[in-house]
């Protein structure tokens, strides 16, 4: 059952309260909690009319629970999603450079998809007493190779800002927080993709330092609607101090409990409506009278703050075992012993993308993600380049007629590029090698200093 919201909302949450627990080096701050002291600033009603929504979405979760399971509906939902790396060139560095991004972006989306799949190896160090609440997603998120414009993207840009930070709560776009400023060229950041239709992700650094992440709800009159949270604000902004899964000790990982990737994770809970476990009082829930909204999440008095606590963790609000579901994506504890979401969270999830929901748009076109798999016989040879043999069997020439290109991709069905030259000066004529390439249909795009070309290639 739903317990209600009461007086307690929020009651302790300050900007200055964040700002004194970042310096310590293994606490994440979640943007949200600001978040939430705007809503109550905004709309004196906010508790009552929260409680109320919430009491709405749980009725549908619910719902779609028993529907669910009564129909053992085991389809998995796509979406896009789209990383904005919105970093001064010293940050950029700092994550190794362009290569280290993208390996850091492949790692993140590993995470994501295994973690909202119930596919994550360390699944087995849930207890035993709350294994039966484990909770599949059933979510993939997949890169957006097709960009608003048209053309290909890998899913994610590269935004070399001269800014050292984006503050969580001070900017002169937009509507002012939540790191605005990061979501607008115009600011020294990067315009949003069509939020509806693409889980758009800026990667930058947050001030005050140690704020993992911060995740947009979707626009809820509870919430202040769309003045509070803008469509095109829709997203989450995350630091780049906890992006990405660490795969090496050598990596910049500064934040030690934000090292497997979730992050984002918790912040992608925070998007599609999820709450913290402690429900909404942020640090403070003695009385036990707030609530997440969900049936089969154990109330809980505070978040879990240690690193990795032992089970059971007991509480106020959960004095018997089992005790606190700390290992929740959606609380506190440290990201390498955070290892589920629950069943009931799920199906919170499930109601935002379900029809009539929020995020309803999100998948409704595939061809945002498997760009050439509907368009790729469409694509005619452009005159500035000429391929030849095509078809080919085992290599081909690319002439690019005098222009010198930047790079030149060959990218497959799937809108991945499986392999990259980069011509040397003056080199307008160049071998590309297919030996290791499927058989099959693919592009080859060129990148000029001005201008970007593709061309169709059969592969035999």
């Amino acid at each position: 059952m739903y317990k209600q919201i009461t007086t307690a909302l929020l009651g302790i949450c300050t900007y200055g309260a964040v700002m004194a627990q970042s310096t310590t080096p293994n606490t994440i701050i979640d943007g949200w909690d600001v978040l939430m002291k705007k809503c109550e600033q905004k709309n004196p009603n906010f508790r009552a009319d929260l409680y109320e929504q919430n009491k709405q979405i749980e009725q549908k979760a619910d719902a779609y629970m028993q529907t669910n399971t009564a129909n053992k509906t085991t389809a998995v939902k796509e979406v896009p999603i789209v990383f904005h790396i919105v970093l001064n060139q010293s940050q950029i560095n700092q994550l190794g450079g362009t290569s280290g991004i993208a390996e850091r972006i492949q790692s993140q989306i590993d995470v994501l998809n295994k973690d909202f799949n119930a596919a994550n190896t360390d699944s087995f160090l849930i207890p035993t007493a709350f294994k039966p609440l484990y909770g599949n997603m059933g979510i993939k998120f997949s890169l957006a190779h097709k960009a608003p414009d048209g053309s290909y993207s890998p899913g994610y840009e590269i935004i070399t800002t001269t800014k050292s930070g984006f503050d969580i709560q001070s900017g002169t776009a937009g509507t002012g927080y939540y790191c605005s400023d990061a979501k607008f060229t115009s600011s020294g950041g990067a315009d949003a993709w069509d939020t509806k239709k693409y889980i758009n992700v800026w990667i930058l650094s947050i001030t005050p330092m140690g704020v993992g992440g911060v995740g947009t709800p979707p626009p809820y009159p509870a919430y202040g609607g769309t003045s509070m949270f803008p469509w095109n604000e829709q997203g989450i902004a995350i630091s780049y101090m906890a992006f990405g899964k660490r795969t090496n000790g050598s990596q910049f990982f500064p934040l030690q409990a934000a090292i497997a990737g979730r992050t984002l994770v918790h912040e992608m809970g925070h998007f599609f409506n999820l709450f913290h476990p402690f429900g909404m009082s942020t640090m403070d829930n003695k009385t036990c009278t707030d609530d997440d909204g969900v049936t089969d999440t154990p109330l809980e008095s505070a978040p879990t703050q240690s690193i990795c606590p032992s089970f059971p963790l007991l509480d106020t609000c959960s004095k018997t075992f089992p005790g606190v579901m700390y290992m929740n994506h959606m609380d506190y504890s440290a990201d390498t012993c955070r290892t589920m979401f629950s069943k009931g969270q799920a199906a919170r999830v499930n109601v935002e993308l379900a029809s009539g929901g929020y995020r309803d748009q999100l998948g409704s076109d595939p061809g945002l993600i498997y760009w050439w798999s509907s368009s790729i016989e469409n694509v005619a040879a452009n005159n500035e380049v000429s391929v030849y043999p095509n078809p080919a069997t085992n290599a081909c020439t690319i002439n690019c007629n005098d222009v010198v290109a930047k790079r030149i991709d060959i990218i497959n069905n799937l809108g991945q590029v499986v392999h990259t030259i980069i011509p040397a000066a003056n080199e307008t004529i160049l071998h590309a090698d297919l030996g290791n390439l499927a058989k099959g249909v693919y592009i080859i795009k060129c990148t000029f200093a001005e201008t970007t070309t593709t061309t169709k290639l059969m592969h035999y």
